[in-house]
């Protein structure tokens, strides 16, 4: 089952570099800074961990404790789907880097819209951007808590299309789709 899915984009040394398998686009090394917006491309699948099934199921169905808010993360380690973030290992813990924030709520996710037959909402772009070096990494995650350390909720995880290192003043923008099918 892939529920979720994801899109990455890392500019380095003039390039921007896909994650959802288009490869690299090349740009021009020197001149005007440009964004590249492309529409109809193929998205990371992504896998939901077990403890964002159970915790979405006991919200939805058993009236938990609604997380706050949500949080995108990143890995140098492959996680599974019984993966938490008491065993989660491989997050990075220098330059400069910490979870990003997508709000529980309409600026979060700004979109929620019919799909194939199945609902999605696409959540807000959010930017690593390294102070030192970050990495490398090769997943992101999804979870509950802002802090690194064991409290919260491992809720999704998807591969990014190869290794990534930002070095310092690189930055990398991450945003998540998560569909129900």
């Amino acid at each position: 089952m892939h529920p979720t899915e994801w899109s990455f984009r890392h500019r380095r040394d003039g390039r921007i570099i896909w994650a959802s398998g288009l490869g690299d686009l090349d740009v021009p090394a020197s001149g005007p800074e440009f964004d590249a917006l492309v529409r109809e491309q193929p998205f990371t699948p992504n896998e939901l961990a077990d403890e964002g099934e159970s915790d979405m199921l006991d919200v939805y169905f058993r009236n938990a404790t609604v997380p706050t808010g949500f949080y995108i993360g990143m890995l140098n380690s492959t996680p599974t789907n019984t993966t938490t973030l008491a065993t989660m290992t491989g997050e990075p813990a220098t330059g400069g880097y910490a979870r990003k924030a997508v709000a529980r709520s309409t600026a979060g996710w700004p979109t929620l819209a019919l799909d194939a037959g199945d609902y999605r909402a696409d959540s807000a772009v959010v930017t690593f951007t390294s102070t030192g070096t970050i990495g490398p990494v090769i997943y992101a995650f999804l979870c509950t808590n802002a802090a690194s350390g064991t409290s919260g909720k491992f809720v999704a995880y998807a591969p990014l299309s190869g290794s990534r290192t930002l070095f310092t003043g690189e930055s990398m923008d991450a945003s998540i789709r998560v569909k129900l099918a």
